[in-house]
């Protein structure tokens, strides 16, 4: 990859600062029982470090649903090397190699 020009670190450098502007972002600390839904597309977020308790009985359990909803907007074609698919309504998802696909209520 050839190195950024000055414009293009620039442009970088100014995306950061808006992102971080707290007049424009939301921070939140998630309570037991509460959900968040963010469309993944049209929504720019991140996650901020997390670490968990050492006791069983108070570990993080955190269930995330990828919903991929006819009538939803299209993707380019380059996000199929990520997502596997990019059909409107049917785009797969990041499946981790080793993954176990379940939802328990109980955290495991």
């Amino acid at each position: 990859m050839p190195p950024l020009t000055p414009q293009q670190t620039e442009a970088l450098d100014l995306f950061d600062a808006l992102a971080e502007d707290p007049a424009i972002n939301l921070q939140m600390t998630f309570r037991p029982g509460d959900m968040q839904w963010v469309h993944n597309h049209t929504m720019l977020h991140d996650r901020t470090e997390f670490e968990d308790w050492p006791e069983p009985e108070r570990k993080r359990h955190l269930l995330r649903l990828w919903l991929a909803v006819p009538g939803a907007r299209p993707l380019p074609p380059i996000y199929a090397q990520r997502f596997g698919k990019v059909d409107v309504g049917d785009r797969g998802g990041i499946i981790v190699p080793g993954a176990r696909l379940n939802a328990p209520l109980e955290a495991v």
